[in-house]
């Protein structure tokens, strides 16, 4: 399989240091971790999808990785049990509050650990920019603060934004 660009780009973006434990929400079909996994020689890689067909080919590109089929909001990771977290074109974070799910994500890093919500897609498209705004009030009112830009890498043109958490630990309850 051919990797999109959209994704090599987010995970460049990303550019985990080879020791991150990192959280990949709706890990899909296994394309970025299989590309996160091949930087992480001394980290450890973890996805979550609701679906299980995905959740088993993500398996299987990345097997010294951990994946759960779960929603976001289901899921229960210790307190700082990851450095950061990526979603990539994963729209509930500005369809909805996301409540349940950023308090997920604010328990699951550690502190100072940061949060990336990148926005492409492959054919050259400019990222969507009506969804800023509802991207960065979900986040702040869900403890984070958010950063964003809009940067090229390997010709795609995306929307990321870098959050870090504003809470301390153990959200989840």
């Amino acid at each position: 399989m051919a990797v999109p660009p959209r994704l090599a780009a987010a995970v460049d973006l990303v550019d985990p240091a080879p020791d991150a434990r990192v959280l990949e929400v709706g890990c899909g079909r296994g394309v970025a971790a299989a590309l996160l996994a091949d930087r992480l020689p001394r980290g450890h890689y973890t996805g979550i999808d609701r679906s299980a067909a995905a959740a088993a080919a993500t398996l299987a590109r990345a097997p010294a990785g951990t994946v759960v089929t779960t929603a976001l909001a289901a899921f229960r990771p210790s307190p700082g049990a990851f450095d950061l977290a990526l979603a990539v074109n994963v729209n509930l974070f500005w369809t909805g509050p996301a409540h349940a799910e950023l308090a997920v994500l604010a328990t699951a890093l550690r502190p100072g650990g940061v949060l990336h919500l990148v926005y492409g897609s492959d054919g050259g498209a400019a990222p969507r920019t009506d969804v800023v705004d509802r991207l960065r009030d979900h986040l702040v009112a869900g403890g984070f603060a958010p950063e964003v830009t809009m940067p090229t890498r390997r010709g795609v043109r995306l929307l990321h934004v870098r959050a870090t958490s504003t809470t301390s630990g153990d959200q989840v309850r």
